[in-house]
């Protein structure tokens, strides 16, 4: 079966093993150049293969500490098929181990972390339909209840339609909403690799959406419930930090300029133009 090999990110062709075997001990590939074949679930160090480490391609630590009975590399295990149980260990590993978790993250494609996005948007759609339809039954009873105050028009809809039919309103305009989230992240990417451009990431377009994908997606059921998102929204920042970090290769202080300091500056600039116009249109 033939071997696909490719180094930083660019393909070197397709082998057959003997090539492969014959490049490592002529020094045409590296240890450290990635493989891979149908029915591998990710590309892997040539220095990963046990097949070459007698032609010259010494084993990566990764590889040795496995031999030796030391912990493996770890992989989001979305990555190795969709099931629930791989669900809740990806949560896990993204927000307990995001260092090894993403430091293993190779480039396989977009159909994975497109699925774990809508299996991470689910519980959200579900707790926000909740949330919002217990609170739009709370103000029809409010607004029933103030009958002859003064009259606000979205307490007159809820009254008019009813809170359970507003309630299944607010809830397909949260799924609608949720159906586009993977169209935002490509956008998203986009503008994460672009920041990312000046340091040099190791990794290309791809890896950014992966690394998005998995950084945000794994907090995204926790975005509805209350007080419980205020302390797992700003780990989530914290996890994209060292997801690029860790894929790209880039000092995390280089990543958190390009993530956090940027954007903030950006934004603030923004408020202070803003900010500027209408005080220029008062004093005129």
């Amino acid at each position: 079966m033939r071997i696909h090999v490719a180094r930083h990110q660019q393909q070197l062709g397709v082998f057959a093993a003997e090539d492969v075997a014959a490049g490592l001990a002529a020094g045409r590939f590296l240890a450290s150049d990635l493989a891979w074949r149908e029915g591998m679930p990710a590309w892997t160090p040539l220095g990963d293969w046990p097949e070459f480490r007698g032609a010259g391609a010494p084993a990566s630590p990764s590889a040795m500490l496995a031999e030796e009975g030391g912990d493996a590399p770890v992989t989001p295990a979305w990555e190795q098929g969709a099931s629930v149980g791989n669900f809740i260990a990806t949560i896990k590993q993204v927000a307990l181990d995001p260092v090894r978790t993403f430091a293993n993250l190779r480039d396989g494609g977009y159909a994975r972390p497109i699925s774990f996005t809508y299996w991470s948007l689910l519980p959200a759609w579900l707790c926000g339909s909740l949330l919002y339809g217990a609170l739009l039954g709370f103000m029809a009873t409010v607004g029933a209840a103030n009958l002859h105050g003064p009259k606000d028009p979205f307490m007159e809809w809820i009254a008019g339609v009813g809170p359970l039919v507003a309630a299944l309103i607010i809830a397909a305009a949260l799924g609608g909403f949720f159906l586009l989230v993977p169209l935002f992240n490509f956008v998203g990417a986009a503008v994460t690799h672009l920041l990312l451009l000046p340091w040099g990431p190791a990794g290309g377009y791809a890896q950014t959406y992966r690394a998005n994908a998995y950084a945000y997606g794994a907090f995204m059921p926790f975005a509805f419930i209350p007080c419980v998102n205020y302390v797992v929204m700003p780990w989530q920042l914290v996890a994209a930090i060292i997801a690029h970090s860790q894929v790209h290769r880039i000092a995390w202080w280089k990543v958190a300029i390009s993530l956090v300091l940027i954007p903030c500056l950006c934004v603030c600039g923004l408020y202070a133009l803003l900010f500027a116009a209408l005080a220029k249109g008062f004093a005129g």
